[in-house]
């Protein structure tokens, strides 16, 4: 069997690292072949990425071209594969085109993020199944996959959740101290938090500043760590205008779960989600998860591994931080422990790489 994956690129993302994951355990039984339309920049995930693995980059420079479907066109058809899996926006509206063309391949879409960054695109995909209902949509999560489902129930959707390998710290220890040290709390003084995700109106991370800042007036030591770069350069501005003395802004960091080992919790703040690798990451390395009910983080978060927020307000957030930091040490220990089995029975990437072998037709 010879599986073909299309996406954007491989550099430093979610869907990015998930597609590499399971292309490198996908090798031990077919044939692999990774097409990334565009360039790949030299931060990426090609470094971890299987030798046996093809990887055709195309660096196309536009976001829809009918040139450019030919030529994907020729290459697939070149490689003649027994299934083409979809990955994010631009590459599924080119292999649902490809789709209409050769019925003879399976095509799987696997949607990485909220049922809400979808909806447009389905709706149109909905209208057309009497032409092309043959792709075999996957959700990351029960509570995204119901949601298409209720909306557009004649499209063929199924949940397999997200996974990966445990994670590993490429850090010395000695250095992820130092970055901490760095912010000046240390663990027994205070309380640290970590933001993991670019800037960006889905990440909502000012509400995360906002909701720190609150809290600041009951518990001052207790400070996040915001990491990821930032893409929308006006929200990062307004972040640096609300001035949250215990929040900080640290930039890009390669690796950026490293720095869990020294966190108390993970944070995340976002209004639109699918089943982010970090969150998984967290739970791979027994780290308690506050989160609001974003997308699919209600399937993976409740009371034994960390604490979910009623809504996006303020007031939500800051009583789940400080309900958080008002745990006993016993019922910490308790939510990191059940993080790392809820992370072996459900999360770890074989499970996944298991699922899609049969979507595959290969069990």
């Amino acid at each position: 069997m010879h599986v073909v994956h299309v996406i954007s690129t491989l550099d430093i993302g979610g869907a990015e690292n998930f597609v590499v994951q399971l292309a490198n355990k996908q090798v031990d039984y077919c044939n692999v072949t990774i097409i990334t339309l565009r360039h790949t920049h030299d931060k990426n995930y090609r470094a971890i990425l299987h030798s046996e693995i093809v990887c055709v980059e195309l660096d196309w420079k536009s976001k829809y071209s009918l040139n450019q479907l030919w030529q994907l066109k020729k290459i697939i058809d070149k490689i003649a594969p027994d299934v083409v899996h979809a990955h994010l926006h631009n590459p599924f509206y080119y292999v649902f085109a490809l789709s209409c063309f050769n019925r003879k391949i399976k095509y799987i879409h696997t949607i990485h993020s909220s049922f809400d960054n979808w909806r447009s695109v389905l709706a149109i995909v909905y209208k057309l199944r009497h032409l092309n209902n043959t792709i075999q949509h996957v959700a990351l999560s029960q509570t995204i996959a119901k949601a298409i489902h209720n909306e557009f129930p004649k499209l063929r959707i199924t949940t397999i959740s997200n996974g990966i390998r445990t994670h590993t710290p490429n850090r010395k220890q000695e250095e992820i101290k130092h970055f901490w040290d760095g912010f000046g709390t240390s663990t027994k003084e205070g309380f640290r938090f970590l933001a993991i995700g670019n800037i960006s109106d889905n990440k909502n991370y000012k509400l995360l500043a906002l909701s720190f800042q609150e809290l600041a007036q009951q518990y001052p030591s207790a400070i996040c760590v915001q990491i990821g770069h930032p893409s929308d350069k006006v929200l990062a501005q307004e972040l640096k205008e609300i001035n949250a003395s215990n929040v900080f802004l640290a930039g890009p960091v390669s690796n950026a779960a490293d720095l869990l080992t020294e966190a108390d919790a993970l944070v995340i703040s976002s209004v639109q989600e699918g089943m982010p690798i970090v969150a998984l990451e967290a739970l791979s390395m027994g780290v308690p998860i506050i989160t609001t009910p974003a997308g699919g983080m209600p399937d993976i978060v409740d009371t034994s591994t960390g604490i979910i927020t009623d809504d996006f307000e303020v007031a939500s957030l800051k009583k789940a931080l400080t309900k958080f930091i008002e745990l006993s040490e016993k019922k910490k220990n308790e939510l990191a422990a059940n993080a790392r089995k809820l992370f072996r029975e459900r999360y770890d990437i074989t499970i996944a790489v298991r699922h899609y072998k049969r979507y595959y037709g290969l069990e």
